[in-house]
């Protein structure tokens, strides 16, 4: 049996995982987790990740702890699968990180001011491109990952090229842009070749997500935070119409639409116990 002590010690609870892990991966251990590579397990680890953000959003701690503790398990998972093929160590993973972060906090552990988040910022780049693996890259485009969201990768490349100044001046110019490239895409939806519309709606996008960077909005959190409004107005719909014994396929579009402009109007009421504005 576990003592108590030992559970509430993060070094005693990571090795209870990492001895799992070994023995799910083991001889007699299970055929599923056997079978398993870093690649076939590369989507579980992006869906935990989103659903530990879930988890976060909603600051719900029992889900945190839950999610925080799947997401940590298959990343060590991965990492004990990489030892197993010699390609590194989970040993060496974890003792490269630490250095890496001691030498990029030269303000907490060695004789560096930095006496505001900017100036931490300003270190952590100039240590960063003085990295070897840093400095051997070809391009400054290179090492952001073609698997981050869309939004996220166009708004990291954007910046990137900013920093040399391959950017537009003032947020009007780029407003301007936007304006530009949505006339474009709609004369190729009205021309009706799908490479085109693909290819405009494509330009649109980066352009707005660049706009979105001029004016300090990360583009991927508007757009979760839409997608969250969204889905928050149209369950309003559905538990209407389920109060009332109705069903969505048994409504017209004008009906929906009433119920998502009260979804509105609510949301712009103030909260119990504050005073309206």
């Amino acid at each position: 049996m576990t003592d108590s002590a030992t559970l509430s010690d993060p070094a005693a609870a990571f090795g209870r995982m990492l001895e799992l892990i070994r023995t799910l991966r083991a001889e007699n251990g299970c055929p599923w987790d056997k079978k398993q590579t870093p690649h076939s397990i590369h989507p579980y680890i992006l869906e935990e990740y989103h659903e530990l953000a879930q988890a976060m959003n909603e600051g719900k701690a029992a889900e945190i702890t839950d999610e925080l503790g799947d997401l940590l398990f298959l990343v060590v998972f991965v990492g004990y699968m990489f030892e197993q093929e010699r390609v590194t160590t989970l040993a060496r993973a974890l003792n490269g990180v630490t250095e890496k972060m001691t030498r990029r906090h030269p303000h907490v552990f060695g004789d560096v001011e930095a006496a505001t988040p900017e100036d931490v910022i300003d270190n952590w780049t100039r240590i960063k491109a003085s990295e070897e693996s840093i400095a051997e890259r070809e391009s400054i485009l290179d090492g952001i990952p073609r698997s981050l969201p869309a939004l996220a990768r166009a708004q990291k490349l954007s910046r990137r090229a900013a920093k040399v100044g391959f950017d537009w001046i003032h947020a009007d110019d780029v407003l301007a842009k936007v304006d530009e490239e949505f006339q474009e895409f709609k004369e190729a939806v009205a021309e009706g070749a799908l490479p085109a519309i693909r290819e405009e709606l494509g330009d649109l996008l980066f352009v707005l997500v660049n706009a979105a960077r001029h004016l300090g909005v990360n583009s991927e959190i508007a757009l979760s935070e839409c997608s969250d409004k969204f889905q928050r107005r149209f369950r309003h719909i559905e538990n209407r119409l389920s109060a009332a014994g109705r069903s969505l396929d048994k409504v017209d579009l004008a009906e929906m639409d009433r119920l998502w402009d009260e979804a509105k109007a609510l949301e712009k009421l103030p909260a119990q116990g504050e005073p309206a504005s």
